[in-house]
């Protein structure tokens, strides 16, 4: 395997490739009841995210291991400007 040396066909395969991890992630959510988040930089470090609830539930989750579900909640309010 070698890296791409075309950037637009390294940009539009990312593109393809991110679609898709995205599907198999929601599918796998949904087909278990489990919870994830995907994060990914594209080849212009642009950040992507799918989350299940949302990104930041599952981020808070694994860095706060054991809070209970509303320390997490306050938390993430607190961090995030109380959204």
């Amino acid at each position: 395997m070698a890296k791409m040396e075309n950037e637009s066909n390294l940009q539009v395969t990312f593109s393809k490739r991110r679609v898709g991890l995205f599907k198999k992630a929601s599918e796998l959510c949904t087909l278990t009841g489990s919870e994830a988040a995907v994060v990914v930089f594209s080849p212009g470090n642009k950040a992507h995210s799918f989350g299940h609830p949302d990104v930041h539930t599952v981020a808070n989750k694994l860095l706060a291991p054991n809070s209970s579900i509303g320390d997490v909640a306050n938390q993430s309010n607190h961090r995030l400007g109380g959204r």
